[in-house]
């Protein structure tokens, strides 16, 4: 269970906290993708991308009619005169082939000033994609690839226009709920990948339709989490500064819970009073490619950089991520040697 700081910070930030956009914000000129981006929060902050004047925007869909529908949305915005150009492209978080296609069409194109990692799932029933269990392959393994593999198109852009790049993921602040002393004692027990442990249908605890808050979206934040810190101190290269971090947009109204049965009495009484609109969150977004240098590393919570969870800023947790980045780096190495040669290049 997470600490009494860990509570106290999620609960101060999600009933007080305040999310805003800088007044000067502008992206006049900047090419700028977001995952994600046909619903909720994504959506909200494509919208509010457009409004600031980014030049270019790229919506990554997993379904292209959706992404369609949604450009038409972000183009005929009340009271605004949007001029961006939208592209809307495929890709499929549950299909690496298709992770790898949408990076490598970044790539190809001119340039990336940010990329924002926002697509997520929180399914109720237990499926593989890939061989892993589906949380875990769309918010954890190919969310990383996807991160992974932009990487070359930012830093080329930070050296060609001498400007720092942005790589913002969406975490969640339900990551102190992620790891149980039993689960820890299960994966320092065993010498199987975790990927695998956790892929295991007899033991993986994914809630059910009833519960308040998925375990496995909480873990599989967890994860993610403690592997963007490691991706942190590899992103930049002399003369190509790529600033990574990763952003809490708060419990919002979204449809990533739309699989969940209707809630309880006790569950819409915190979402009258706790609950953000997908638009408050979106602002998280935001803030968070336009925050800066400092940010490099750091989770943001509220616009502002916050702790982790206790868990993850401690010995055990910073020896947890070691061991995440390895299996994964070396899944990666059977999928593709790119990942690996991109994180290699100096």
């Amino acid at each position: 269970m997470p600490g009494f700081g860990d509570i106290r910070q999620f609960m101060i930030g999600q009933a007080f906290g305040s999310t805003y956009i800088p007044q000067n914000a502008d992206f006049t000129g900047k090419t700028i993708a977001i995952t994600g981006a046909t619903a909720g929060i994504g959506l909200e902050c494509a919208k509010h991308l457009a409004r600031l004047n980014v030049h270019t925007l790229i919506l990554g869909c997993r379904n292209l009619e959706r992404g369609k529908t949604a450009k038409n949305i972000i183009i005929n915005q009340p009271k605004s005169k949007i001029l961006t150009s939208i592209e809307v492209w495929e890709v499929d978080l549950a299909n690496f082939s298709s992770v790898i296609s949408f990076a490598k069409r970044i790539q190809q194109f001119p340039r990336l000033d940010a990329f924002i990692s926002n697509a997520g799932i929180e399914p109720m029933i237990f499926q593989l994609a890939e061989d892993i269990e589906m949380t875990l392959t769309v918010n954890v393994v190919s969310t990383m690839l996807l991160n992974i593999m932009v990487l070359p198109k930012l830093r080329e852009t930070s050296t060609k226009y001498a400007s720092p790049t942005t790589l913002t993921t969406v975490g969640s602040s339900v990551h102190i709920f992620g790891l149980t002393e039993n689960l820890l004692d299960n994966l320092h027990n065993k010498s199987k990948d975790t990927f695998d442990i956790l892929s295991d249908q007899n033991t993986a605890d994914l809630g059910g339709p009833d519960a308040a808050m998925s375990p496995r979206y909480a873990l599989s934040k967890t994860i993610l989490h403690a592997l963007l810190g490691r991706l942190a101190t590899k992103a930049s290269r002399k003369d190509q500064e790529v600033i990574v971090n990763w952003v809490n947009p708060g419990w919002c109204e979204s449809e990533i819970s739309r699989h969940k049965n209707a809630p309880s009495l006790s569950t819409k009484i915190s979402i009258a009073l706790l609950r953000r609109t997908a638009e408050q969150g979106s602002r998280e977004l935001i803030n968070a490619i336009l925050i800066g240098k400092e940010s490099n590393g750091c989770y943001l919570s509220e616009c502002s950089i916050k702790p982790e969870s206790a868990f993850l800023r401690s010995k055990d947790g910073q020896q947890f991520a070691d061991q995440l980045w390895r299996e994964l780096m070396s899944r990666f190495e059977k999928l593709s040697p790119e990942p690996n040669s991109i994180l290699a290049q100096q």
